[in-house]
């Protein structure tokens, strides 16, 4: 059973030294995005202190959707030059890189957040989407900053064995002088189901070869230059098979989802390995086996790469959807080592307290969002075993850190929208989950 424990700093000003806890979220509140990001990095104590001079940071955020089912442009945006002018420099590159899943060519979807304008969650004049944003980015940073598409390979992606090969994915499954590397759901018989590691292998626009697993590749061989991988999601209802989608959920969009969502109708990698989505659900239902979500995930973050930092830009929160109203303006950034208690508190004090939905309820037991948490917090990572989790908050409103016996509950204002099919899912979510 996953338990984080609530602890808080009452002081006005942040303590010298923190008291010594396995885990710890940042959080910044009710401020504009770009104040509740760099008051979050001021929290951790700056920039420099996360991102190295010659760093290749990897932002991974989740592009399939746009509006509050993006991270906030101008959050990112402000990320982005809180790298490209940390202290003392910046010699390494940034890359925006995500798998949205939209075909071969996902930065023309309008199915996606690239090139679907967004009505709200933007914030920057004049700039609607990601690909927008990326532009000028390009423009502003040169070849210091790339945006990458990892496609999968049933979309025309190619399946290789490592760098040499060139850009693609890397299927773990024991063959080419690849080591398998699986997770099944322990069940047997007609319901047992089998995955798979698959990871990208991309090249930047200044020529530099990443393989996500094993880091920058140059002239015949790995070298010692530094991946920092950050990982940058939204905060949203789901659907009733998984309940929320936040951190956790977002590595979805680094692996390769080759064969479609339903395990009847092929869901296969190769084989009999189904990938990351037809794993652990039935398409657009529950699987075999509850919690599966969290433990192919977890296994990834163990033998592939897990995130340095997990970052919640929640300024807008869907109740019932990714892209369309009710919404809620909540108004925060979060952030942490640790997805597992990142998820639980984003679920428990902003996602849980607006929509009032009990699959968002992370301690709901009959939940899947209780189920995947708890499923990641056994795969065999440290983080996802907490129990003693510290937050950090501060709130623009009131000038001040958040005391202990402060309400950290984040009600924002509700825009209910015009559309009555949306209105009418939510309700229904009320009432049947």
């Amino acid at each position: 059973m996953l338990h984080f424990e609530r602890k808080s700093f009452a002081e006005t000003h942040l303590p010298k030294t923190a008291e010594k806890t396995r885990s710890t979220i940042y959080r910044a509140v009710k401020g504009n995005p770009d104040q509740n990001l760099m008051k979050v990095f001021e929290m951790m104590g700056g920039i420099g202190r996360l991102i190295g001079l010659e760093d290749v940071v990897i932002i991974k955020p989740n592009a399939q959707w746009w509006n509050q089912g993006a991270p906030n442009l101008a959050a990112l945006k402000t990320f982005v030059d809180l790298i490209m002018e940390r202290p003392g420099g910046f010699k390494g590159e940034v890359v925006l890189a995500e798998n949205c899943h939209r075909g071969p060519h996902p930065w023309t979807s309008l199915n996606a957040a690239w090139a679907h304008d967004f009505e709200w969650n933007a914030d920057i004049q004049g700039i609607r989407n990601l690909n927008a944003l990326g532009s000028g980015l390009q423009k502003k940073y040169g070849d210091r900053f790339s945006a990458c598409h990892w496609i999968d390979v049933g979309s025309g992606g190619k399946r290789i064995s490592g760098p040499k090969d060139g850009t693609g994915y890397v299927y773990c499954d024991g063959t080419g002088g690849v080591p398998l590397i699986s997770c099944d759901n322990g069940l047997e018989g007609k319901d047992r189901r089998a995955t798979i590691m698959t990871y990208p292998i991309f090249k930047t626009v200044k020529g530099t070869i990443i393989d996500f697993k094993n880091g920058v590749w140059e002239k015949g061989s790995f070298t010692d230059q530094p991946i920092n991988l950050i990982n940058l999601s939204a905060l949203n209802h789901h659907s009733t098979y998984c309940g929320m989608t936040s951190a956790i959920k977002n590595y979805m969009g680094i692996t390769d989802l080759s064969g479609g969502p339903d395990p009847f109708h092929d869901g296969r990698l190769i084989g009999n390995y189904y990938n990351f989505h037809s794993f652990p659900f039935n398409k657009w239902a529950p699987g075999p086996e509850p919690g599966m979500l969290g433990k192919e995930i977890g296994t990834f973050m163990k033998t592939i790469r897990q995130a340095d930092l997990n970052i919640i830009t929640a300024e807008w929160i869907g109740l019932a959807s990714r892209t369309e109203p009710p919404v809620a303006h909540t108004r925060a950034v979060l952030a942490s080592t640790d997805p597992a208690a990142l998820d639980y508190h984003a679920a428990k004090y902003l996602l849980f307290p607006n929509s009032k939905i009990a699959i968002h309820n992370p301690g709901n037991k009959k939940g899947p969002l209780f189920a995947y948490l708890s499923a990641w917090a056994n795969s065999g990572s440290n983080a996802g075993n907490e129990t003693n989790v510290q937050t950090i908050s501060y709130d623009f409103k009131t000038g001040r850190y958040q005391k202990e016996t402060d309400d950290w509950k984040i009600s924002g204002e509700i825009t209910w929208g015009t559309n009555p099919k949306a209105i009418l899912k939510y309700w229904m979510l009320r009432v049947i989950s």
